[in-house]
């Protein structure tokens, strides 16, 4: 199978490690990683390299741009720093860099994930791939 046709696959907020960690071992340029929360619409997306990832979250519908200043309050509290950045079509999105070893970003990412969205860790998770090193999972 193509390394870049996304994959999906139900998991949990303790299941982010090995597909943190498996992006970040990826060689593919185009690699990505979107966790979405199951039965909404609230996700973030993920790209990495070898020293961490970046987390990002667009700001496209009403919705997301009600969790602006929730995104920007728990990266404060994570001394992480925020950038505002402009997609092609002037859509605004807002970028973390996390470095560190796989299984400290993934802790960062399960925390932004949990903080800004609420999520508790039975939820229902939907991870969407491409590009991701091999690994046990999906």
């Amino acid at each position: 199978m193509f390394d870049n046709v996304p994959r999906f696959a139900r998991s949990r907020v303790f299941d982010i490690a090995p597909y943190v960690d498996r992006l970040m071992r990826s060689k593919d340029a185009y690699a990505f990683l979107i966790i979405t929360i199951a039965h909404s619409d609230d996700f973030m997306q993920l790209t990495g390299a070898e020293r961490g990832v970046q987390i990002d979250f667009p700001l496209v519908t009403p919705r997301q741009r009600g969790f602006e200043d929730k995104v920007r309050e728990v990266a404060s509290r994570k001394g992480l720093e925020v950038v505002e950045n402009l997609g092609s079509d002037g859509t605004r999105f807002l970028d973390m860099n996390v470095n560190g070893e796989s299984r400290e970003v993934a802790a960062v990412c399960s925390k932004v994930l949990r903080e800004v969205f609420s999520v508790a860790g039975v939820a229902d998770l939907l991870f969407e791939h491409a590009g991701l090193s091999p690994g046990a999972t999906t």
